[in-house]
């Protein structure tokens, strides 16, 4: 068979974390168990997904985004020049308040040593002629809005972000091509 994409179905990449992951990844939180721990606990959940996957005819297989908490912040963290920083509150959506994480522009964004391009290899290793792997990432732009959100053109001190660095943070995208390279 020969892969070629867009396929005419695809899935988002996102799956209902199992009750196994949502445990290991408390007692890790709650420092019960390692990271390494953890680690080994995603691992055979996402070989599990693989194969789930594989089994129901998908081309394209993903981690479900077992090793995220969030599906957009956990990329932008991983970037250098973008810090994590807590709230006291966090958005509102359906009635519902979401995490108070969030990301902000600190200096020159890149992407080298992303934690990202260890995990889609981990995923990258069960392609075979009738799949191929595929990791969601937001986009740069969402990444600059998450970073410098607008109307809150400050850094995370309450200082004025200087015009010189919200140029390096509208251009996202080289670091961007440095995560997936």
């Amino acid at each position: 068979m020969s892969l070629h994409t867009p396929f005419r179905y695809d899935n988002v990449g996102s799956f209902l974390r199992p009750e196994d992951l949502k445990t290991a990844r408390k007692q890790c939180g709650e420092e019960h168990i390692s990271r390494d721990e953890l680690r080994s606990v995603e691992d055979r959940l996402i070989r599990e997904l693989v194969g789930k996957q594989k089994a129901a005819g998908y081309h394209v297989i993903t981690d479900g985004e077992f090793r995220r908490a969030y599906w957009h912040l956990d990329f932008m963290w991983g970037l250098q020049g973008i810090d994590h920083l807590e709230l006291s509150h966090g958005y509102f959506f359906h009635g519902e308040e979401t995490t108070h994480g969030t990301a902000r522009c600190t200096g020159k964004i890149s992407g080298e040593n992303h934690p990202f391009v260890k995990d889609f290899l981990f995923v990258k290793q069960f392609a075979d002629e009738n799949t191929v792997a595929k990791q969601t990432i937001p986009a740069p732009a969402q990444t600059l809005a998450e970073a410098l959100p607008r109307g809150q053109r400050r850094n995370h001190k309450g200082e004025s972000v200087p015009p010189a660095l919200l140029v390096v943070c509208v251009r996202p995208s080289g670091a961007y091509r440095c995560v997936s390279a």
